[in-house]
């Protein structure tokens, strides 16, 4: 017998809920139905414009990347807090300007 085996280990998830929000983040309250089910296809289109073309001189896939996401986190808070759990991890400005940018449009379309 070589030894004891080692029991497999959960993976861990970075608590992600709306508790662990920062002060300066306050949960938004949802938007109508309609208007989530535009943003979320705006949001959608600009991630994958971003993404697929953002390769060529004249489309800024630095601008509309993070402007989808924007629009797609506004669609959807678990997305909001899925989104905010692997951008903070990585690029913690960005996600304070998308925030922003975030909150800001909430309150124009509400």
């Amino acid at each position: 017998m070589i030894g004891p085996m080692a029991a497999p280990q959960p993976e861990h998830r970075p608590d992600i809920g709306p508790a662990h929000l920062r002060a300066d983040e306050p949960e938004l309250a949802p938007l109508r139905v309609g208007i989530r089910i535009l943003l979320f296809a705006v949001g959608t289109f600009l991630v994958l414009f971003g993404l697929f073309f953002g390769f060529l001189p004249l489309i800024p896939a630095v601008v509309l990347v993070p402007a989808g996401v924007a629009l797609l986190s506004l669609a959807s808070n678990r997305l909001n807090l899925r989104l905010r759990a692997f951008i903070m991890r990585r690029w913690p400005n960005a996600w304070h300007r998308i925030q922003r940018f975030r909150a800001w449009l909430h309150h124009r379309l509400s």
